[in-house]
């Protein structure tokens, strides 16, 4: 063990590195400064360049002393940033990786680059990321000049040198400080004198460098100090700093912290937890209290503290703790006339000597609890629940044998295998336990089916003595190759009545196990020859219960302008059914008579997968579905998360593939989800079509999209995605300017996520209202506001081309691209991008105040035709396929 952690720690210092130590400007061009260490040749071949778009430009370098080197962007090439632009280094013919050097890390990577009217921000992600992250606002280049008349807690006093604008009695003031990737409004009154401004409420800002321009008619003038000054005054978070660089005017924020000489944590027997601190210097004076803060969830506890002696003690609660497993921060609050909130500053040491891992019984399972020091070298905690071992590892004859281990974690608690109806959760149990063989042909899964068509999900339960569900997961297949139209094994099965009952066990995306079911009822005639299709047949649909995307639109185009005879699959039961019934060639999902168009019909269009638009399985050897030709309708803009419709995933791939631009084609769908140049059209989405303001609106759509993460209703209610709209929602800072600018928020959760909402939040704002699932459609929703809050979901680019602003909210954006994202989120989320809470609201009020004006930026790129054409174009290529179909059908019978 010894010599492997030798050799790993030998490998990593001989790993060759290329450290970022600085930027700086000399003259009007942008220099970086990067360390190399470990190149062992003198001689090196180094390439720079700067790629913007599509472009690249070679940039001048140079090598000091052979381990550091010198990059010079030339000031023209930075006035050339529209969207995102990186720098990429090679040498040796290879491309390097780019971290940051610890120089970086505390340094001027903070300070944006203001360049003519682009204010830029630096990122450093195996290349040097330049964004023009701030491209909705427009900078000035005439400075303002500005002096601090006084300083005091929680108050900054500025005399500005615009006596024109002082004069103006009803001017408000706002000072918008930016960081490298945020920004705040702080808003500011003048004094009973009207000479000086008051800014008196720091609490939103974060800790960092931030830049203050004042915003003057959807302007922004850079400030600066006309008399050089460096003091600092106090707010409740941090201690604030006055700055001047160059005459630039900067507020460095720097978090209140106490040193920590002796830290003690212990676990009592009444399940609390004991901690006992004692600061440097003995400074105990103050009244206080200890303060628990979950970010994720928003949660803030306090917990009284009592002095002995000259330590500090505090007892947490192990309930307060585990009621949400998310990571928590601890402070210490002064209670005073100038309150200040502390984090410790430990040591690297000091968490040795002291018990930092325990483990304990929570909802009837142990949970492991690590009290850590974070990286700001505060005291942190994380906390694991007991993980869950299973696993299929083998399918055959319609059996399954898996393990499920780990039972030991969970105190007087059996497992089992749920077999569960996706829509109505009626469902089987079958205990298991270790190695386990589960025979589903003994099981009675009809018995269990809502529908005609369905789908069974399989689980492992965990339940504890009182009979209390604690743990329900899905299981996964270990040798899954993963294919939507394929199947691991195949039963059918009669029912009393004579009808068809077919079953296959498929997996999911995730490789999760599940069992789909369609049947074919009693009554329903196959065609002797069911490969025979016909051409002028066409079915359409979108999900089964929907009818406002592509599909519909593209649907009634058809039956205005063409001779096609096309049908429309819904759901019998579905709302938007009420909006189409009149239209000839509608189909009740699962009718006789879709069953008998189904059999018929050669061309299938579908905004999702075509399991949606046919009552059988979309698979080989399911009436004649190889015979069909198949066209993915899109229901949105591809170029931010992997989707499931890559070629890998089909035996039968889509015959064509539907897109907005040329980009979306060539670097999504081609190259990165495999299909070939003339399977993919560049025509636009049908819905684009009916895209067409005429009113202006005024309110706010709130319409974030799904987490495939959860699964169940306690993953749900304890998500960060349900607790983060909902301390939205229930902001008081957001209601306040809802109220003064009297403007209402309309939030349409994700059809999984409605019931939640809608169940679970009581109380909401009175102008805060909840859409129903089908009370509108989505274009509709869309005409009717102002404003779109979404985090990921493609409808933005819907609203980005009624020239409407967006705002984006990712909170966790990491987690969602977690398996990568296709295109630079500079280049595809087109509008502002809050990452938590105030950063949101601090957007949502800028637009609100500059009457949702949109951002300004070029989408082209995204989508080539802005008119009202599409569904013309989609026709035609779909007319020239089947068209070739047809001769390559006929030479290859010659």
């Amino acid at each position: 063990m010894n010599l492997k952690k030798i050799s790993n720690k030998l490998k990593k210092k001989l790993v060759k590195r290329v450290e970022v130590k600085k930027h700086c400007f000399k003259d009007q061009d942008l220099l970086f400064e990067f360390k190399l260490s470990n190149f062992f040749t003198l001689k090196k071949n180094i390439k720079a360049e700067f790629l913007i778009n599509e472009e690249v430009h070679q940039l001048r370098h140079e090598l000091l002393n052979n381990s550091v080197l010198v990059v010079t962007i030339p000031h023209h090439l930075l006035t050339l940033v529209t969207s995102s632009s990186r720098v990429q280094l090679t040498i040796n013919n290879k491309k390097i990786w780019i971290t940051e050097h610890e120089m970086y890390k505390a340094g001027d990577f903070q300070e944006s680059i203001l360049v003519g009217n682009k204010f830029l921000s630096t990122k450093v992600k195996k290349t040097i990321i330049i964004n023009n992250r701030f491209a909705d606002f427009y900078f000035m280049d005439h400075l303002i000049g500005s002096q601090v008349k006084s300083l005091q807690y929680d108050a900054l006093t500025l005399s500005i040198n615009m006596l024109d604008v002082m004069e103006e009695a009803d001017v408000e003031f706002e000072l918008y400080a930016f960081n490298n990737f945020q920004f705040r409004i702080l808003t500011g009154t003048r004094d009973a004198e009207k000479n000086f401004i008051v800014f008196n409420d720091f609490s939103e800002m974060a800790a960092g460098l931030w830049r203050m321009f004042l915003h003057i008619d959807n302007k922004l003038y850079p400030l600066n100090l006309v008399e050089p000054f460096d003091e600092v005054f106090n707010s409740c978070h941090h201690q604030i700093q006055v700055l001047s660089r160059k005459s630039v005017f900067y507020l460095e924020l720097i978090p209140h912290s106490i040193e920590i000489e002796a830290l003690s944590i212990e676990e009592k027997q009444d399940h609390d937890f004991l901690l006992t601190l004692s600061l440097i210097g003995g400074n105990t004076e103050f009244e206080c209290s200890f303060q628990v803060d979950e970010p994720k969830s928003g949660m803030l506890r306090s917990y009284p503290v009592e002095r002995i002696d000259d330590q500090l003690q505090t007892f947490l609660p192990m309930k307060d703790l585990l009621e949400n497993l998310f990571v928590k921060r601890f402070f210490l609050v002064e209670h005073s006339d100038e309150p200040k909130v502390y984090r410790f500053n430990l040591d690297k040491k000091l968490l040795h000597t002291t018990t930092t891992y325990y483990k304990v019984i929570s909802n009837s399972q142990f949970v492991k609890l690590r009290f850590y020091r974070r990286r700001d070298l505060s005291l942190g905690l994380a906390m694991t629940q007991a993980k869950l071992k299973k696993a299929i590892h083998e399918v055959q004859n319609f059996q399954i044998r898996g393990i499920m281990g780990s039972i030991e974690e969970f105190i007087g608690s059996k497992a089992y295998l749920l077999i569960e109806d996706r829509l109505s959760q009626d469902s089987l149990q079958v205990p298991i336990t270790g190695e386990f063989s589960v025979n589903l042909n003994s099981l009675d899964l009809i018995g269990i089916k809502s529908k005609d068509k369905t789908v069974l999900d399989l689980f492992v339960v965990i339940e504890n003595g009182a009979g209390e569900i604690i743990r329900k997961e899905k299981i996964r297949y270990n040798k899954a190759h993963y294919r939507k139209d394929n199947y691991y094994s195949y039963k059918k099965q009669y029912d009393d009545q004579g009808n068809e009952h077919h079953f296959m066990i498929t997996t999911t995306p995730f490789n999760n196990l599940k069992v789909e079911s369609f049947t074919i009822r009693s009554n329903v005639k196959i065609p002797m020859n069911i490969d025979v299709k016909d051409e002028n047949i066409w079915l359409i649909g979108e999900r089964t219960n929907t009818a406002q995307d592509n599909g519909i639109v593209f649907f009634k185009w058809l039956q205005k302008n063409t001779s096609v005879e096309s049908y429309y699959v819904i759901e019998e039961d579905s709302s938007d059914y009420e909006h189409i019934k009149n239209i000839p060639n509608i189909l009740f999902f699962g009718s006789d008579r879709h069953f008998e168009i189904a059999f018929k019909a050669k061309v299938l269009l579908g905004t999702h997968d075509l399991e949606n638009i046919l009552p059988y399985k979309p698979a080989r050897g399911f009436f004649g579905y190889e015979e069909t030709v198949k066209i993915f309708l899109q229901h949105g803009v591809l170029g931010r998360k992997n989707v499931e419709y890559h070629k890998k995933n089909y035996d039968m791939p889509f015959d064509l593939f539907i897109v907005s631009s040329d980009p979306e084609k060539q670097v999504i769908v081609m190259d990165e989800m495999g299909y070939e140049d003339q399977e993919v059209a560049v025509t636009g989405l049908a819905r684009f079509d009916n895209l067409i303001q005429v009113n202006p609106p005024r309110d706010i759509l709130l319409m974030p999209t799904w987490r495939d993460w959860i699964n169940t209703d306690e993953q749900f209610l304890k998500s960060e995605y349900f607790l983060a709209y909902s301390n939205l929602i229930q902001n008081e800072k957001l209601h306040g300017l809802l109220e003064e600018y009297n403007v209402n928020i309309n939030f349409y959760p994700h059809y999984r996520a409605q019931d939640y909402f809608q169940s679970e939040i009581e109380n909401m704002h009175e102008r805060i209202k909840f859409i129903p699932l089908g009370s509108q459609t989505v274009q509709q929703l869309l005409i009717d506001h102002a404003l779109l809050i979404t985090d990921y979901s493609s409808v933005s680019f819907d609203f980005t081309l009624l020239n409407k602003p967006v705002v984006y909210y990712h909170f966790d954006v990491d987690r969602f691209f977690r398996k990568g994202i296709l295109r630079p989120i500079e280049e595809t989320f087109i509008g502002g991008i809050g990452s938590y809470e105030e950063e949101l609201i601090t957007i949502i009020e800028d637009r609100i105040k500059s009457d949702f004006a949109n951002f300004e930026y070029e989408i082209t790129g995204i989508i080539k035709y802005q008119d009202q054409n599409n569904s013309q174009r989609i026709y035609e290529e779909v007319q020239k396929l089947i068209e070739a179909k047809r001769t390559s059908s006929v030479i290859g019978s010659l």
